[in-house]
C-alpha cells in the first residue's frame, strides 16, 4: 500500500509538473457548525463566611451553534448544589438547584486579531440570561427550627429565580474537532436565592470556573480545492537581481488590481481569486514586470492601531499568494496604509489591497481584464 501511495504521489507530482502550474492551493473558510461542550469544576456563592466555606461543586452542559467566526449562541444547563453559612449562630447548610440558561457569545481573538477560520485558539466573552430552580433547602429549615434562626428570605419546598448572567472563556484546540478550554462566569440571582437578606437587600451572586471539553458536531472549517493553471510549455524567466526593483510613481503604473476584503478580514474570498489568477498569468508572461502591493483599511470602522495592522496583513497575504504560485519575492514591494489614505469614495471599497503593476514592455496605462 506504501509503494501504490508512494507511485501514485509521484505520478501526480510528475503531471502537474509536466503540464500544470499550481495558481491556488486553496484558501481557508470558515463552516457554520453545532457544538456540545461538559464542563466540571467549583462554585462560589457570596456570603459572610471564609472563601473555602462557601466553595462547592459545579457542572455544566452547553450546546450551541456558531453562526461565522465572531458569534455564536447557546443554550446550557448548570448547577448541582450551593452552599452558604449563617453567622451568629453559625450554621452552614447547602441547597440543590439546575439553571438553564441562553448565552449570546462573541468571539474576541477573531474580533481583534483578524478572522482566521482554523485559529489553534481562541478568547470568547458571553452574556445571557435564564431561571434558576433551587431545592431541597432542608439543612437551612433545620438550622431555622434547631437555632431559631431568622432567615428572613427562608424557602422551603422549592425556589425559582431569573438569572442574567456574563463570563470570559478561552479555548484551545487539540484536534481538528475537539477543545479544551476554561470558563468563568458571574450569575446575578434573587435575594432569596441563600435565603438570607443580602446587604442592601439586593441581590445574590453565584461565581463559576469551568475546565471542560468541546466537540464540534461536523467540521468546523474547510479549504478551497486547488486551482491550476494548464501551460504548454513553462515560461522562461528573466530574474534580475533583487536592486532591479523600480518602485515607479503611481501615474506610470501599466495597470493595477483591486482586491478587495471583508470588514475585519484579511482573507482571499473565493471572488477575488479570479483577478489574481489573470493577473499571475500576466506576471509569468511578463517577467520584466514589477509589482507594488499596497494595503488599505477603512477608516468608518476600527481605529488606527488596527486598520494598520489589518492593512499590512492584506498586502502580506497577496504578496504570499504571489510568492506561493511561484512569483520571486525581488519583484514584489509591500506597504501597508492603515486608514491614512482612502483610495475610494465608498467606504467598504477601502478595505482593499490594491496590486500596482509597472511592466517597462507596456509602459502606457492600459485596462486590466480578468
Amino acid at each position: 500500500m506504501l509503494f501504490m501511495l508512494a507511485t501514485s504521489v509521484s505520478f501526480a507530482q510528475e503531471t502537474i509538473g509536466t503540464n500544470q502550474r499550481l495558481v491556488s492551493s486553496g484558501i481557508p473558510f470558515f463552516v457554520p457548525h453545532w457544538y456540545i461542550k461538559l464542563q466540571g469544576g467549583g462554585a462560589f456563592d457570596r456570603g459572610e463566611a471564609k472563601f473555602t466555606q462557601l466553595l462547592s461543586p459545579s457542572v455544566q452542559i452547553a450546546a450551541g451553534y456558531r453562526f461565522n467566526e465572531l458569534f455564536g449562541l447557546r443554550g446550557t444547563v448548570s448547577g448541582l448544589w450551593a452552599r452558604n453559612r449563617y453567622a451568629y449562630p453559625e450554621a452552614g447548610y447547602r441547597w440543590n438547584y439546575v439553571q438553564p440558561s441562553i448565552d449570546a457569545e462573541l468571539d474576541l481573538t477573531q474580533l481583534f486579531l483578524g478572522r482566521q477560520p482554523h485559529r489553534l485558539w481562541s478568547v470568547y466573552a458571553f452574556i445571557g440570561g435564564g431561571a434558576a430552580f433551587a431545592f431541597n433547602n432542608d439543612d437551612a429549615v433545620e438550622a431555622n427550627k434547631r437555632y431559631g434562626i431568622d432567615f428572613q428570605k427562608l424557602w422551603e419546598k422549592n425556589l425559582w429565580s431569573p438569572v442574567l448572567r456574563g463570563g470570559l472563556g478561552a479555548d484551545i484546540r487539540v484536534a481538528d474537532e475537539i477543545s479544551i478550554g476554561l470558563e468563568v462566569n458571574t450569575n446575578m440571582l434573587s435575594d432569596h436565592f441563600n435565603s438570607k437578606r443580602g446587604k442592601g437587600d439586593n441581590v445574590d451572586w453565584h461565581f463559576n470556573a469551568l475546565l471542560g471539553v468541546k466537540f464540534n458536531i461536523g467540521s468546523s472549517h474547510g479549504r478551497t480545492a486547488p486551482i491550476y493553471e494548464t501551460i504548454d510549455t513553462p515560461a522562461p524567466r528573466v530574474e534580475p537581481a533583487p536592486s532591479q526593483f523600480v518602485d515607479v510613481p503611481i501615474e506610470k503604473i501599466s495597470f493595477n488590481v483591486n482586491i478587495y476584503f471583508l470588514i475585519n478580514q484579511s482573507i482571499i474570498r473565493d471572488n477575488q481569486i479570479a483577478k489574481l489568477t489573470a493577473l499571475l498569468k500576466y506576471l509569468n508572461e511578463h517577467p520584466k514586470a514589477f509589482i507594488r502591493l499596497s494595503g488599505f483599511a477603512d477608516k468608518d470602522t476600527g481605529n488606527p492601531t488596527i486598520n494598520m495592522r489589518l492593512s499590512r496583513e492584506r498586502s502580506q497575504v497577496v504578496s504570499d499568494y504571489l510568492m506561493n504560485a511561484g512569483v520571486p519575492e525581488w519583484r514584489i514591494r509591500r506597504f501597508a496604509k492603515g486608514d491614512t489614505v482612502q483610495p475610494f469614495d465608498i467606504p467598504e471599497d477601502n478595505r482593499v489591497c490594491i496590486c500596482f503593476v509597472y511592466d517597462p514592455e507596456n509602459p502606457v496605462p492600459q485596462a486590466f481584464e480578468y
